[in-house]
């Protein structure tokens, strides 16, 4: 046999440790476990959830929530305690308070909902003519939205309800009408972004024209943020809503608005608060849950972890 045979059969065995040298204990419990990142539930966001699921019932099926006529009135049952056969009690006329309530969901997203739809159409269109013209046209635009933002959105409201007149429909107009410089402020700055993004840029190189450019690329990557933000935009703007009906100019009596009921219940505080506990802590059960919502998909949307 060939020397080279032999060395390629022999097995080397390993090297002894160096004189001295102690060899590290093992581990009675074994490798370390890989550890996998598991999302909290926060409960916030739980309870937010579970009810705005409950609002969703109330809108698209109340009679399953509250089989009742909410416009029904029983003179006898007048400023009846909450109980067994009334949950939240009843109000002057004897109407059940929970019926109405339940009913009167429907109306208060209805405002919030259309006056957000007015505010981030008009602002998207006022955005982009100010991000995509000139600088005259666009520092036109922002010292306009500058006066308007420095004026609350329910002044603004007042002032076109007083133009307009009250109503359901005039108050959503008016609500949204005041919000249109919020949205437009972050549509144009949007705006900007997406203009100096390499997708763009790489439109414009392919010889892509303007319009399709702006159908394709910009407007899609504009309204993404504006969407999220119009998602906490939905809860002021039922806030808002309540509060004209609370004055008087929104949604007339006797519909069951939980704003209406505000302003109808005042007056009866002292004797019978479950008429404005009720209706308030929906209101704001409301507006908190869907702002908890809002900031959750924004927070998602910044691709920020939980």
């Amino acid at each position: 046999m060939s020397l080279a045979s032999r060395t390629s059969d022999t097995v080397v065995p390993p090297a002894a440790p160096p004189a001295g040298h102690r060899a590290p204990p093992a581990d009675p419990a074994g490798p370390a476990p890989v550890r996998h990142r598991r999302s909290r539930i926060r409960p916030g966001l739980l309870l937010a959830s579970v009810f705005l699921l409950w609002l969703a019932a109330a809108v698209l099926v109340p009679d399953l929530l509250a089989p009742a006529d909410p416009y029904a009135v029983d003179p006898g049952r007048s400023f009846e305690a909450p109980g067994a056969s009334a949950w939240f009690g009843t109000d002057d006329s004897g109407a059940d308070a929970y019926t109405r309530i339940v009913h009167g969901a429907a109306t208060s997203l209805y405002i919030g909902v259309g006056a957000t739809a007015i505010g981030v159409v008009g602002g998207t269109a006022v955005g982009l003519l100010a991000g995509l013209n000139g600088r005259f046209v666009e520092a036109s635009v922002m010292r306009f939205l500058d006066v308007t933002l420095a004026i609350p959105e329910i002044l603004l409201a007042l002032v076109v309800i007083g133009i307009i007149g009250g109503g359901t429909e005039n108050a959503i107009l008016a609500i949204g009408a005041g919000s249109i410089a919020y949205y437009a402020r972050i549509t144009r700055a949007q705006t900007h972004l997406v203009r100096r993004s390499g997708f763009v840029e790489a439109a414009r190189t392919l010889g892509l024209p303007a319009w399709r450019i702006l159908l394709t690329h910009t407007v899609p990557n504009v309204m993404k943020p504006v969407l999220v933000l119009a998602t906490i935009g939905i809860g002021s703007a039922i806030g808002a809503g309540a509060s004209l009906s609370f004055l008087g100019l929104g949604t007339p009596p006797p519909a069951p608005e939980w704003g209406a009921m505000l302003s109808a219940g005042r007056n009866f505080i002292s004797n019978a608060p479950w008429l404005i506990t009720f209706p308030a802590a929906f209101l704001v059960a409301t507006v908190l849950s869907i702002t908890v919502i809002g900031r959750e998909l924004r927070r998602r949307a910044e691709g920020r972890l939980p």
